[in-house]
C-alpha cells in the first residue's frame, strides 16, 4: 500500500501520484517521515512530481479552491452588506465615499482577505504566516527584472495609447475623485491602489499560486491565476481592450517571480511598480 504524505490517504502499490492532491505517494510508513522532514527546499527527481519550495507547507489545489469558495462568500456578503447600508443609511453612504472612508474600508476588506488566507494555510501565529508566504525573505536578484518589466508594460500601454492604437480603461473612483477633489485629503484616495500589493501578494502569490503549483504544472496554475485576476478586476477586462493583455502579461510576471525566488517581497516591489508607475502616467496624461 501506498499514502499520500498531505491527506494521508492510501492506494495501491501501482499508483504513483494522489488523484486528489497530485502529491507523489510513498510506502505506508515513509510518507509520515516525509511529511514531517524539515530539509532544504525538495528538487523534483522526476518531472511529473511538482515543486515544493517549502516542505513544512505543503498545500494543494484542494486548499487553493476552499479559500476561492470562502473567497466569493465572503465577497458576496460584503457587498450585499456594503451596499444595503448604503442604499439605507446615507451618512454611511458619505463616509463610505470620503477619503478616510475609503481608507477604512480598504483596510478592513484586505484583513479580511489576509485572514482568510492564512486559516486555509493552516498558520497560528504572524511569524509562521510570513515564513509561509516568503516573507521573511529577502529581495532576490530577480526583482530589478520585475520592475523594469512591470514598468515597461505600463509604459508600452501608454505609447499605444498616445498613438491612438489602444484605448485605456480609467474608470476608477478613488482616481478620479483624486483628480477633482481638493486639499491633501485627496491623496487617502491612492491608499488603495499603493496598498493593494502588501496584501494581494500573499493572498495570490504566497498563498494561492503556491497551492494550485503544489498539485498543477508552472503553466497551468499560472493560468489559474490569470483567470482569477479577470475576475477580481473584471471592471478591466470587459472592456476587452489593451486592459486584458495588460494585466494578463503582469500578472503572468509575477507568477514567473515566485516561480524563480523564495522571497514574496520580489512581488510585492513589481506590484508596487506598477500600480505606482501607472498612476505617474495617468497623472501626465490629465
Amino acid at each position: 500500500m501506498k499514502q499520500c504524505p498531505y491527506c494521508g490517504k492510501e492506494y495501491s502499490d501501482d499508483m504513483a501520484l494522489c488523484p486528489l492532491d497530485r502529491q507523489p505517494l510513498a510506502e505506508v510508513g515513509v510518507a509520515s517521515l516525509v511529511e514531517t522532514a524539515n530539509v532544504a527546499p525538495k528538487i523534483p527527481a522526476r518531472k511529473s512530481e511538482p515543486y515544493v519550495p517549502y516542505p513544512e507547507y505543503r498545500w494543494s489545489q484542494r486548499d487553493a479552491w476552499k479559500f476561492l469558495g470562502m473567497y466569493l462568500v465572503f465577497g458576496a456578503l460584503w457587498s450585499v452588506v456594503t451596499n444595503s447600508l448604503d442604499a439605507h443609511l446615507h451618512p454611511f453612504y458619505l463616509w463610505t465615499w470620503s477619503p478616510f472612508g475609503v481608507v477604512t474600508m480598504a483596510v478592513l476588506y484586505a484583513g479580511l482577505c489576509v485572514l482568510t488566507a492564512a486559516y486555509f494555510a493552516r498558520t497560528e501565529t504572524f511569524t509562521s504566516f510570513c515564513k509561509a508566504m516568503g516573507l521573511d525573505r529577502r529581495l532576490s536578484k530577480y526583482v530589478w527584472f520585475g520592475v523594469v518589466a512591470a514598468v515597461g508594460i505600463q509604459f508600452v500601454g501608454y505609447v499605444l495609447h498616445a498613438l491612438h492604437l489602444v484605448k485605456l480603461y480609467s474608470d476608477n473612483y478613488e482616481v478620479n475623485r483624486f483628480d477633482t477633489i481638493p486639499g491633501a485629503q485627496r491623496y487617502l484616495y491612492l491608499f488603495p491602489v499603493l496598498f493593494a500589493p502588501f496584501w494581494e501578494e500573499p493572498v495570490n502569490r504566497g498563498f494561492l499560486y503556491k497551492s494550485f503549483r503544489g498539485s498543477y504544472s508552472a503553466p497551468v496554475a499560472t493560468s489559474l491565476i490569470v483567470a482569477w485576476t479577470a475576475l477580481t478586476h473584471w471592471n478591466q477586462y470587459r472592456h476587452f481592450g489593451w486592459g486584458v493583455i495588460d494585466l494578463s502579461a503582469w500578472t503572468v510576471l509575477l507568477c514567473y517571480l515566485r516561480e524563480k525566488s523564495d522571497s514574496l517581497w520580489d512581488c510585492i516591489w513589481c506590484h508596487f511598480a506598477f500600480n505606482a508607475f501607472s498612476l505617474i502616467l495617468d497623472a501626465t496624461l490629465r
